[in-house]
C-alpha cells in the first residue's frame, strides 16, 4: 500500500501511547504524518490553520464546524476516535463531500463500566467516605445495595445495553426507555420497558446514555428534575451539555437529588459549583480513558482513514448512520 501522496493530520492527543499499532500503520501505509503541535486538545483557530493542506483528519472532540472547514479543499475524512459526533458538522460535511467516520463499539466498554462504578460508589457512599476518613471523621455511613435500588435507563444502544447486562450479577430492578421502536424490542432480564416519566418518578438511581443534538441539549432540565424521586442520583457519561449544569447544582444543594456523578461537561475543564459539593463524584471525562478501550479507539480511527484514502469505506460512516444509506 502506498499512500505518499496523502497527508494525514493526527489532532487527537495523546495518540498510540497505549498501544503503538495504530500509528505503525498509519508509517506503514506511506502517507505523510502530521501531528497536533501543542500536545493537547486544539481550538478552533488551531484547527483552522492546521487542516488546510491535509486529506485526513485522525480527530479528537476538537470542533470541525463550517468555519473550520470551509477552506479545507483537500479533505477527504474526519476520522474521529470515539463514538460522540457532536463535534463535527455532520450536515456541511455531508453536502461538502467530506467522509466522517467514528469508532462507536470501542470505547462502550469503558463508559458503561464507569456508569456502573459510579452507581456503587453513589449508593454505597465510597467517595464520602474516603472523604470523612481523610479528615479524621469514622462515620459508618449506611448505604444500599443494588438490588434494593431502582435503576432508570435513558437510552439503551450500544452504551446502554451493556451497562443492562453488567448489571445482572447485582439482581437488579432496572427501568429503560429508548425512542427508538426497534431498540425496545430487545428484551433484557430484570428490565422494564417504560416511559421517560415512569423514569423520572420511581428511579432511584438514574444514568444517562444519549447522544448530544439540537433536540438533547439540556434533555434533563430543571423540569424533570423536579419530577425526579427525591433522593434520587444522577449519572451523566454521555455527554456534558445534556444536563443542565446549573439546575443540577440547585437540586444537590437543596437536597432534592441524593448525589450525582459527572464525567461530561458544557465546559471542559470544568471548574464551576459543582466542585464545592461533597455529594457529587466529579471526573474529568475518563470514561473512555481505559487502556484497551482507548487503543481500539485510535486503531479504529487510523484504518478508517487508511480505508478511506484507500478508495474503499470505513468501518463506521456516521454520515449514513446519521441521515441514511442515501446520503
Amino acid at each position: 500500500m502506498d499512500l505518499k501522496q496523502y497527508r494525514i493530520f493526527i489532532a487527537t492527543y495523546p495518540f498510540a501511547e497505549t498501544g503503538k499499532k495504530p500509528l505503525s500503520i498509519l508509517q506503514e501505509c506511506g502517507a505523510e504524518l502530521v501531528f497536533n503541535p501543542f500536545n493537547r486538545r486544539l481550538k478552533t483557530g488551531e484547527v483552522n490553520d492546521l487542516i488546510k493542506d491535509v486529506d485526513a483528519v485522525i480527530a479528537g472532540t476538537e470542533p470541525y464546524n463550517e468555519e473550520t472547514l470551509k477552506n479545507c479543499e483537500r479533505l477527504k475524512l474526519i476520522s474521529r476516535v470515539g463514538i460522540g459526533l457532536d463535534s463535527v458538522d455532520l450536515a456541511y460535511c455531508r453536502d461538502n463531500n467530506i467522509g466522517v467516520a467514528y469508532t462507536p463499539d470501542a470505547p462502550s466498554d469503558g463508559v458503561a463500566e464507569l456508569a456502573v462504578g459510579n452507581m456503587l460508589n453513589l449508593v454505597r457512599h465510597i467517595h464520602e467516605s474516603d472523604r470523612s476518613v481523610r479528615e479524621g471523621a469514622w462515620n459508618r455511613l449506611m448505604g444500599y445495595l443494588i438490588r434494593e435500588v431502582k435503576i432508570g435507563v435513558i437510552g439503551v444502544g450500544r452504551i446502554g445495553s451493556r451497562v443492562i447486562n453488567l448489571l445482572q450479577t447485582f439482581q437488579p430492578n432496572i427501568l429503560a426507555y429508548d425512542t427508538d421502536e426497534n431498540v425496545r424490542k430487545t428484551q433484557y432480564p430484570n428490565t422494564t420497558w417504560t416511559d421517560l416519566e415512569t423514569i423520572l418518578k420511581e428511579s432511584d438511581i438514574i444514568t444517562l446514555h444519549i447522544p448530544l443534538n439540537e433536540k438533547n441539549h439540556h434533555f434533563i432540565n430543571r423540569e424533570k428534575i423536579a419530577r425526579m424521586k427525591t433522593g434520587a442520583m444522577l449519572i451523566n457519561t454521555a455527554r456534558g451539555p445534556i444536563v443542565d449544569e446549573t439546575a443540577l447544582y440547585d437540586a444537590l444543594v437543596q437536597k432534592h437529588l441524593g448525589g450525582a456523578a459527572v464525567d461530561v461537561f458544557a465546559k471542559e475543564p470544568y471548574d464551576g459549583p459543582l466542585v464545592k459539593l461533597d455529594n457529587v463524584v466529579l471526573t474529568a471525562h475518563i470514561a473512555a480513558s481505559a487502556n484497551l478501550s482507548r487503543y481500539l479507539m485510535e486503531l479504529g480511527a487510523a484504518e478508517n482513514s487508511i480505508a478511506v484514502l484507500s478508495g474503499n469505506v470505513p468501518s463506521y460512516d456516521a454520515i449514513k448512520d446519521t441521515f441514511g444509506a442515501q446520503s
